[in-house]
């Protein structure tokens, strides 16, 4: 059962935070096409309250991406231990490495995009009602 995990790195976590992402940018378009709109001071409050919220909790997730992210570097250095001691044969080897960079580059996209939000939160400060 150990050996199927290991063969099978998936980054869900990193899955959840773009599901998130793309969430929280969703609320955020709407609520400006509302102030555009010119909808009522409380859609356009409840928005504001929901539009913050989300970015606040993708921000927080990101936690658990920087997380992942060690784990990935670990699961790496376990694999190489594994390789250079003879516990796994060269083909495995390859399997496992290439299913970890495919993970590693997924998690580092989602990092980047992370941040990227942040700049945005940082910079548009006045405007997010936390």
């Amino acid at each position: 059962m150990r050996d199927m995990r290991e063969t099978g790195v998936t980054p869900y976590l990193s899955y959840i935070g773009f599901g998130l992402i793309a969430l929280t940018i969703m609320v955020n378009l709407i609520f400006k096409w509302g102030i555009e709109q010119g909808w009522d001071m409380g859609s356009l409050m409840l928005l504001s309250v929901v539009n913050a919220m989300s970015l606040l909790f993708t921000l927080v997730w990101g936690a658990f991406g920087v997380l992942e992210f060690v784990m990935l570097r670990k699961q790496k250095q376990r694999i190489g231990w594994r390789a250079g001691r003879g516990a796994i044969d060269p083909e495995e080897y390859e399997k496992q490495s290439r299913n970890l960079k495919r993970s590693t580059i997924i998690n580092i996209s989602y990092i980047v995009i992370l941040l990227c939000q942040l700049g945005y939160v940082i910079l548009n400060w006045d405007e997010i009602d936390i």
